[in-house]
């Protein structure tokens, strides 16, 4: 039993070692310490706390210039008390907050901290009594009684408490400061890339009904075919080329717009030239008005996947109105077929523009915007109204 006992504790004796070692080395290779992310110091805290400590500085200089002289000091002996002290508040300011407070209170450990806490004091308090008796405080300091300066040990305390909890507040100020920087940075991140992914959705959205159609011309066999093809190059050299970037002069959207109506107009007869009309108001060709890329598309989109073109005299009627204070309107009028009348088209199965449309919206135009949907009897009217 002797044998296998001492064969069964020999692992725990000879893992004390090794693990005395691990810590061992850890602690030459400084692992405890802090990653510089973790421990920098803001330039801002460290003009803020050695600028308080020299403001110190100088009332206690001042006070000194203009004290009797019994009580004052020489001012070697206080220049030489200041640099000492300054040290060794400068100390415990670096050490709670390179250290202390992000191995404690940066982890959710309230009790850890406040132990470090006392035992920084207990290191400070009697520092500052060294420092006070190697230095001096003049003649009525040597006139003091051990009882006085015992009564020390609460001013010291404070003033030890005060540094601690000034680097401490600091330091959980600017850490939430940080973290609030870097979660508006996050969501700025999160927008742009569901703003990508919703871009994205658009182009094969249109392309698939664009591609529909052309394939009803070649079916059919009509002379309008190539002419549709050309059309959606152009259009899809906008899509890929021009519409990357935040915001387009909306002179660009209304050429794009136009090209797209060209190519809708192929599928009607030549008898109905005015079956769609499309009305522009305050946006001349040279217009800088900044808009988000491919925001009216999918409005003009929907009244040709749902609308009758069948509708005389007007089957889709469009009108943009940009005033001068940069308060656009845009308006979408559709006919429906008496079958389609009843239903509530922008939710029906297939719908993904004008969803992907007010999601949009509501990134881009945040308590800016508003979207109306009207359904008159045989109508469907959508209009976007852009604050400035």
């Amino acid at each position: 039993m002797q044998t296998v006992a001492s064969t069964l504790d020999a692992p725990s004796s000879a893992a004390s070692p090794q693990s005395r070692r691990a810590r061992l080395r850890a602690f030459s290779r400084l692992e405890w310490w802090p990653r510089s992310e973790e421990a920098a110091v803001p330039k801002w805290v460290h003009f803020l706390f050695w600028g308080a400590l020299l403001l110190l500085d100088g009332l206690a200089v001042y006070s000194n210039l203009n004290a009797g002289p019994k009580h004052r000091m020489p001012q070697d002996q206080l220049v030489l008390r200041a640099l000492l002290t300054n040290g060794l508040s400068g100390s415990i300011f670096y050490f709670n907050w390179m250290v202390l407070v992000p191995g404690t209170v940066g982890r959710g450990r309230l009790w850890p901290y406040l132990g470090g806490v006392l035992l920084l004091l207990a290191a400070y308090v009697p520092l500052r009594f060294g420092i006070s008796g190697l230095i001096g405080g003049g003649a009525m300091e040597e006139a003091q009684t051990t009882q006085q300066k015992l009564m020390m040990i609460i001013p010291y305390t404070l003033l030890g408490l005060s540094t601690i909890f000034f680097s401490s507040g600091l330091r959980i100020t600017g850490d939430y400061l940080s973290g609030l920087r870097n979660h508006r940075e996050l969501e700025r991140q999160q927008l742009l890339t569901e703003l990508a992914m919703l871009k994205t959705q658009i182009n094969p959205h249109f392309l698939f009904n664009t591609l529909n159609n052309i394939y009803s011309l070649t079916s059919r066999k009509s002379d309008k075919a190539p002419e549709a093809v050309l059309r959606l190059a152009e259009i899809m050299r906008y899509l890929l080329y021009e519409s990357s970037t935040d915001t387009v002069p909306i002179s660009r959207e209304l050429a794009h717009l136009h090209s797209f109506l060209d190519l809708q107009r192929l599928r009607l007869p030549a008898s109905a030239p005015e079956a769609i009309r499309f009305d522009v108001e305050g946006a001349g060709p040279d217009c800088a008005h900044p808009i988000a890329p491919l925001l009216l598309l999918p409005l003009v989109e929907n009244a040709f996947k749902h609308g009758d073109l069948a509708a005389r005299p007007v089957a889709v009627h469009i009108s943009l109105h940009l005033a001068p204070d940069g308060l656009l309107r845009f308006s979408v009028l559709n006919h429906v077929a008496p079958a389609d009348a009843e239903r509530d088209l922008p939710r029906q199965p297939g719908g993904v523009g004008l969803v992907n449309l007010r999601r949009r919206l509501e990134l881009l135009y945040p308590s800016r915007y508003a979207l109306d949907v009207q359904t008159p009897p045989g109508q469907h009217i959508v209009t976007m109204v852009l604050l400035p």
